[in-house]
């Protein structure tokens, strides 16, 4: 008589784990996205590149949609299940994210920049995504 319990049991850990693994994945991409983005500073310090500019502006784009794409992948990388549906909801919060800083920074910076960083968002998430999802060993294909 115990064993629906236990199978119970089973399932409701099984449910806390999947959704675990969410939390986590999305909080090791809010760390990355930062982290890979303040790697590219430090490297244009190191290989000694000009502050300002445009080609300044061109070198953090890349940086900053390379942070993308990192973030997309390590979150979708982790999750347990429906990765596809958690890329959607990554995209969601880095177009939310996204919206709210290119108004912040509306003024601060030129518009093609702003507006690129933008721009890359739907980009960024499908890269992350084809590099997990499509081209990687991952079970769901």
């Amino acid at each position: 008589m115990a064993l629906p319990f236990i199978t119970q049991g089973f399932r409701m850990a099984r449910r806390f784990s999947v959704v675990l693994r969410s939390v986590l994945a999305l909080a090791l991409a809010a760390v990355a996205v930062p982290l890979v983005n303040l790697a590219g500073g430090e490297l244009a310090g190191l290989l000694r590149l000009p502050r300002g500019g445009d080609a300044r502006l061109a070198y953090d784009l890349l940086w900053v949609f390379l942070a993308g794409v990192a973030g997309s992948a390590l979150m979708v990388g982790m999750v347990a299940v429906a990765k596809t549906a958690h890329a959607w909801v990554l995209f969601a919060l880095y177009l939310a994210l996204g919206l709210y800083v290119t108004v912040m920074a509306w003024d601060d910076f030129p518009r093609w920049f702003t507006l690129a960083c933008l721009l890359t968002l739907p980009l960024q998430v499908w890269l992350g995504w084809w590099l997990v999802v499509k081209r990687g060993t991952s079970a769901e294909k």
